[in-house]
């Protein structure tokens, strides 16, 4: 390893996309899990809604239950967004370590000593603001269906 890869900028820059890779790779992997939860127990409690039904047809306790769980699981996806949430994450995930990649094997543009640690550091940002523009349309309330001038 030569000096210019130990310097503070290039530590600095390291830490900066490795940071932002666990970050990412740790909320993708919160994002699918409640995804998948929300998932099963919609299509569980969906599925179990005409069988209790059919089963204690004089009960109608078990099937209402039932179907706020799935009111309440179908909430939760629609406010929180962890589908969509998975896959901009992994996609910044991959663009963070990608660039990693490059950094670590000196490829261009990150082949030159006195500007690679800022090159890092300016993709990685990008790479932050990107997936943070996306957050912000999919959060932005839609103004198209409220009533109003």
């Amino acid at each position: 390893m030569s000096r210019s890869d130990d310097a503070p900028d290039q530590l600095y820059a390291k830490e900066v996309a490795d940071s932002s890779y666990s970050w990412y790779r740790r909320a993708a992997i919160k994002a699918r899990r409640y995804h998948r939860i929300t998932e099963m127990i919609q299509l569980t409690a969906g599925a179990a809604i005409p069988v209790s039904a059919a089963i204690a047809h004089e009960n109608t306790t078990t099937p209402a239950v039932l179907g706020a769980f799935v009111v309440v699981t179908t909430g939760l996806r629609a406010a929180f967004h962890w589908h969509e949430d998975y896959l901009r994450f992994s996609q910044a995930r991959e663009a963070v370590e990608a660039e990693r990649r490059r950094f670590h094997t000196a490829a261009p543009p990150y082949d030159t000593p006195t500007t690679r640690a800022q090159l890092l550091t300016s993709a990685i940002s990008e790479i932050e603001q990107r997936e943070m523009g996306a957050w912000l349309k999919i959060a932005k309330p839609n103004r198209s269906n409220t009533a109003g001038p």
